[in-house]
């Protein structure tokens, strides 16, 4: 499944010059895999989420943007468009990561009982802590940046 996507990091990684180290995680998008260099390389396995993922960084880039409401933002470093592989930053908790799920300037058209299902699915998830998750959700969309794939993993508190 991820075959392709681990072949793009390791030819990623060689024109780089840098190594891949240990897996970070994997998911349907695609696998994240730590370096040599305090890096993270993102191969994704689809060309919209790795156009999402990479538009996510330079327009947090853009912006200036490291922080958001108190979550660290992982820096891009580098990406490659034919490997589809991005690299960023490795960041400590609390951060957000992983936006190969958002949308840039449009807000999804999700039916309003999905909406509501979402919402209810992030406030059992985050407990106490959806209302800080909210907030950075909120202030991501500021920047024309609409998150959807909010979960524990992607978002860790510290």
């Amino acid at each position: 499944m991820y075959e392709t996507a681990l072949q793009n990091a390791t030819r990623y990684a060689e024109r780089q010059g840098i190594q891949l180290i240990d897996q970070l995680g994997s998911g349907l998008d695609g696998i994240v895999l730590t370096t040599n260099r305090q890096s993270a390389v993102k191969a994704l396995r689809y060309r919209t989420q790795y156009e999402r993922e990479k538009s996510v960084y330079l327009r947090l880039e853009k912006n200036g943007v490291g922080t958001i409401g108190g979550f660290n933002i992982p820096r891009l470093i580098g990406c490659h468009d034919d490997f589809m592989v991005v690299e960023m930053e490795v960041v400590s908790p609390p951060f957000i990561v992983d936006f190969a799920g958002a949308y840039l300037d449009e807000e999804p058209d999700f039916p309003p009982e999905i909406l509501r299902d979402w919402i209810a699915e992030k406030r059992e998830q985050f407990g106490s802590r959806w209302p800080a998750v909210r907030s950075a959700i909120a202030e991501f969309r500021q920047h024309g940046i609409h998150i959807v794939d909010a979960k524990p993993g992607n978002v860790m508190f510290s």
